[in-house]
This record gives structure tokens, sequence and C-alpha cells, in this order.
């Protein structure tokens, strides 16, 4: 049984084969659609350390101000001298900007700004530079907002429940081969937390291939990828015919999987079944109906461990890591994983009562036929939840 787990594409475990009776539960910016059209800025006027720009309304934005420190706008210079123009990464150091810089002319023309400064960095023995920035990386730097916007943190993922929530395939051919189908997987993984691809080859190497159409594989000291299947004296009690229960994986690790790959090679039981929670609804009704048991789960650190065949694995982290309406989804997490924690390291023994109450409520939500999405993953079937 799996939960939804973070909002951001970050790190990858991929799971290959699917073929036992109970069910076992980062960022692509590029994918995201903005505005092409170029801003329109005017100089306003400059003061003591500050340049201020005008710009102005179009369809997409209202007219508007905004203000630039020197010591900033030095700094930060796009030009191939400052900026590397293969691998796009600062030339200088911050601490190399004079504090008493300034310029003695600024200009706006043809979507660029230009400004010529009074001195040269430190430690260096040349004539003054002459800085380029094209319009549109000041008005990603606009604003607070702008930033926000510029990196994708305004948006928001969508809540889901049993009723919202239809399977829509995406062919395997398409992901792999065309920017529409990975766009559409990503839109999908990242506003719900689940994709489902059809007919992926019956490969071990599939689901990693899958993973490395977005991005990088982690490895961990389970391997590359690994085989979900019944073992005898397994080490992981993933590798059991027992019921987990809704949970995420690696929660032990200083960073578990952002995105998990279940691909089915071959289902050969009655059963086997994968169900699917929203842990982000699950935590906004916990908020709703529970308030205080909502802020126990966030300021409590939970142990999570794997203690076994050599390995000493040890991490807390709190249940519920939530970001308000307005700041940065991507670094939101539900921290869910009931069988593999360790023992609680409380503070104090009279935390405890409060925990367990806080704990019971959120499980008996995540346990909520209404919340669950039910479906057999079938040979070629692979389902990728985040």
């Amino acid at each position: 049984m799996f939960l939804r787990n973070r909002a951001g594409v970050s790190t990858w475990i991929s799971t290959k084969q699917f073929s036992k009776s109970p069910a076992h539960p980062h960022r692509i910016f590029s994918l995201f659609s903005y505005s092409t059209v170029p801003p329109k800025a005017v100089i306003s006027h400059t003061d003591k350390d500050v340049l201020h720009l005008h710009w102005t309304s179009s369809d997409q934005t209202p007219s508007s101000d905004s203000a630039y420190s020197f010591l900033w706008l030095r700094d930060n210079c796009q030009c191939e001298k400052c900026i590397h123009p293969s691998s796009q990464q600062k030339m200088h150091s911050s601490a190399d900007i004079p504090l008493d810089i300034a310029p003695t002319d600024v200009r706006v023309h043809n979507n660029q700004a230009q400004i010529t400064w009074n001195k040269p960095l430190r430690h260096q023995q040349k004539d003054s530079h002459i800085s380029t920035f094209p319009l549109s990386f000041l008005a990603n730097h606009h604003s607070p907002a702008a930033q926000t916007k510029f990196r994708f943190n305004h948006l928001q993922p969508v809540l889901w429940s049993k009723e919202d929530y239809k399977a829509e395939w995406i062919s395997y051919e398409d992901y792999m081969t065309t920017d529409k189908g990975l766009h559409e997987a990503v839109q999908r993984l990242y506003n719900k937390g689940l994709v489902f691809l059809k007919d992926v080859p019956l490969k071990d190497s599939s689901a990693t291939q899958v993973a490395e159409r977005i991005g990088p594989v982690h490895e961990t000291f389970y391997g590359r990828d690994f085989d979900v299947k019944n073992i005898a004296k397994s080490t992981n009690i993933a590798y059991t015919s027992l019921y987990l229960g809704f949970h995420m994986d690696l929660m032990y690790m200083d960073s578990p999987p952002g995105i998990q790959l279940l691909h089915s090679l071959k289902n050969s039981v009655t059963g086997g079944s994968s169900i699917f929670v929203d842990s982000f609804q699950a935590a906004a009704q916990l908020k709703e109906a529970y308030p205080e048991d909502y802020e126990i789960l966030q300021k409590t650190p939970v142990t999570f461990h794997y203690l076994n065949n050599g390995h000493h694995m040890h991490y807390r982290r709190p249940t519920l890591v939530m970001q308000e309406q307005g700041v940065s989804a991507w670094d939101s997490h539900v921290n869910y994983a009931p069988q593999f924690q360790g023992p609680m390291e409380f503070e104090s023994p009279h935390q405890a009562a409060s925990f367990y109450r806080a704990f019971q409520r959120l499980a008996n939500i995540i346990e909520d036929p209404a919340l669950r999405f039910e479906l057999t993953l079938q040979p070629g079937h692979l389902g990728r939840c985040q």
C-alpha cells in the first residue's frame, strides 16, 4: 500500500516485480509552461545604492516598480566574463564586490539593461566593468512573488480521494519518445502524485529506463533496483507476504525516494492489488478535524531505523512537514511508515500520550476506505507514485 509522499521530484528508487498477494503500498522545470513575451522596463531613477525600474503593463501583468541593490546587480552580472557560457556558473565570488561600487552609466535597450561600473572587482587591476542583464532575468527577480513563480514554487498539488482519482494510462512509447508523453506524466505526477504507464517491456531494466527519462537513479544498499517478492528469511519485511499497510519506503535514510516505480513483470497469485492514498489529503483532513494533533505531528520527530544484515540506519523526522498555502509546496512531506519506525525518542515521557493520540487519528484517516484508490497492476503495467 502506498502513500503519496512529497511534492518535489528529487530522488528515485525503482521496484521491478510485483508477484505477491498482499499489496505493498524532485523537479522538471522546463516542462511547465510560462509566458515567453519579453518584459518591458524603463529606468525610473537611482538613489544612493539602488537602481529603480518601472515595468510597463502587458496582457499578462500590470505595470509595477522594482528596486535592485548595486551590490546585487554587480554580483549577478550576466555577461560572459561573469557567467561561464557553457556551465552557466559564476566566475567570481560575492566577496569580490567592492562595498562602495556604483554605476557611472545605466541604459535599457533592446530588452537588455547595461550598467557601467565605477571600479573593478576587488583584487583586480582592470578597467571598470560593463554588466549586461536580459530584462527577463531582472523580471524574474522583480520581487519575492516573481522569484517564487520563476522557480515554480507557487504550484500546489491537487488533493484527491477515491472518487476523485481516475487512472488514465500513458503508453510507454509515448512517454519514452515524445515530449508530450513526458510532459503529461510529469504533470500528473506533480498534481496528484500518481501516474500509470502501460505496455512497458517485461525486462528487468525497464523500470530504471523509465526513471532515467526524468533523472538519475539514486542507489541504496539494496542496489540500483530491487525485486518485490516473497523470500524466505528476508532481511526486509517488504520481501515477505505479510500485510504491511500504508507506508512510504526508506524513511530511515537522510534522503528518502521522492518517487517510487512499481513495474509488474509477473503476477502469478490471486490478489496483489496496489492501494494508494493521498497523504496530503489525509493531512488536510487531520488539520481540519484535529488542529492540535496536526501541530503535534509537525513538531514531534519520529524515529525510523533499519538494524539488520550489517546495516544500522537511523533518522528522525516529523510525520508532517507541511508548508502553508502560498509557500513552496516542494518542501512539503508526509513521513509515514509504521513498520519501519524505531523506538520513539521523547524528551519527556509525558509527550507520549499526545503523540500516540495524534498518530492514531492520522492513521484512522489514512485507513478510511473513502480515500483509497485501488487497482491490480498487470504484467507490463508500471505505477509511479510520489
